[in-house]
């Protein structure tokens, strides 16, 4: 389960990066500015494969992670080769310097500082950058981690300010969560103010950025992670705990906010793979599946599963075949089956909906169906 929460995590984030380095390709420079970087290899997972042309990665962090890190690069022959030098002498905020990698030892809370650290390393706020907080923000104190996004828009004229973190406090998930994070000493300060990606998109736009795309790691994972890759994934290892891994994703956004006119900047999760020749479904949350209809044709289910997620929409994709039966739960019971490539329309009412959440490969068929926590 842990694995699978830190490939699609370290996949989303790929995503956003690669996005914003096509979008941007026909600029001279480029700049990646990332907080609270940590021990993160996205400079040199990028730099392998030749990905950071006419680009300058750099890394903020508190001076003794960035410390420690400049230590590591310089003491490990392969990051040093990769890097192209040693990076020089820490000299005031810069731990480590070369030509395309500069890392920063600053407090993202002291924003003046941060900003003068950022101009002695070369940064140039006018060319177009792209912003990363990878579970950053939400450790920080909202008046700190507001102030931050509203410098990032007004500092940065054409950028793209990308976040993963957390959400979703208020069910038992979101309870134990926050608990495990106080136990190491690592409160969640955002959550109470900003609990879901609405509340997180509202954040955004009303402190500069003009535009802003979210959505959580389920959707994520079932729209921008291709088929053939999903199944090398499930081919890995035994899994069985859905569950588990649907509640996980459920409780972590990536979000892209963007601004700027220079270039055509695209919300990166606003046109989803797949998305356009779906219908548009009327059909408000918590329904009940009594009767469906496709022409002359009636389907009727009744099924008994175990509530286990928060009130959130989740697309369920059937395939095609009578293989498909499998895949239900042995606690669900089906009656008069028959299987349809064609859309289906619902006419019977909408109520409560409890259903197995569940990977399908094939996407003849959707059905929309919500799930609730169990008590």
């Amino acid at each position: 389960l842990f694995p699978r929460g830190y490939y699609v995590r370290a996949r989303a984030v790929d995503h956003c990066v690669r996005e914003f380095l096509l979008q941007s390709q026909g600029h001279p420079r480029r700049q990646i500015l990332s907080f609270g970087a940590g021990f993160d290899s996205l400079y040199f997972r990028l730099k392998a494969v030749g990905l950071l042309s006419c680009t300058v990665v750099y890394e903020v962090d508190f001076p003794s992670v960035a410390s420690r890190k400049a230590a590591l690069i310089k003491g490990t022959e392969n990051l040093a080769m990769v890097v192209g030098g040693v990076g020089g002498r820490e000299s005031g905020a810069m731990s480590f310097s070369v030509e395309d990698y500069k890392l920063l030892g600053v407090d993202l809370s002291e924003l003046s500082k941060l900003e003068q650290a950022l101009k002695e390393a070369g940064l140039d706020p006018e060319v177009p950058t792209m912003l990363l907080a990878e579970v950053v923000l939400a450790y920080m104190e909202i008046s700190r981690s507001d102030a931050l996004i509203q410098w990032a828009a007004q500092h940065f004229p054409c950028a793209q300010f990308v976040v993963y973190e957390q959400m979703h406090p208020e069910d038992p998930f979101g309870r134990i969560m926050q608990q495990h994070f106080s136990r190491l000493n690592s409160v969640l300060h955002t959550l109470a103010q900003y609990p879901n990606c609405e509340a997180q998109r509202r954040r955004f736009l009303q402190r500069g950025w003009a535009e802003c795309s979210i959505i959580d790691m389920n959707e994520f994972y079932a729209s921008f992670i291709p088929e053939d890759e999903r199944r090398r994934v499930k081919a890995l290892e035994p899994f069985d705990e859905y569950e588990e891994w649907h509640l996980k994703c459920s409780h972590y956004f990536i979000l892209a906010a963007s601004k700027g006119k220079e270039l055509a900047w695209t919300p990166l999760f606003s046109k989803m793979p797949g998305k356009d020749h779906l219908p548009n479904s009327p059909i408000p949350p918590y329904f009940n599946v009594t009767g469906l209809e496709c022409e002359d044709v009636t389907i009727r289910f009744r099924a008994y599963g175990y509530p286990c997620t928060r009130p959130q929409t989740i697309l369920i994709f059937l395939k095609s075949n009578p293989k498909f039966l499998e895949f239900f739960p042995v606690y669900c019971i089906i009656h008069h089956e028959h299987l349809t490539g064609r859309y289906f329309k619902y006419e019977n009412g909408h109520r409560n909906c409890q259903f197995h959440p569940r990977e399908w490969e094939d996407s003849s068929a959707v059905q929309k169906f919500n799930q609730r926590a169990g008590s």
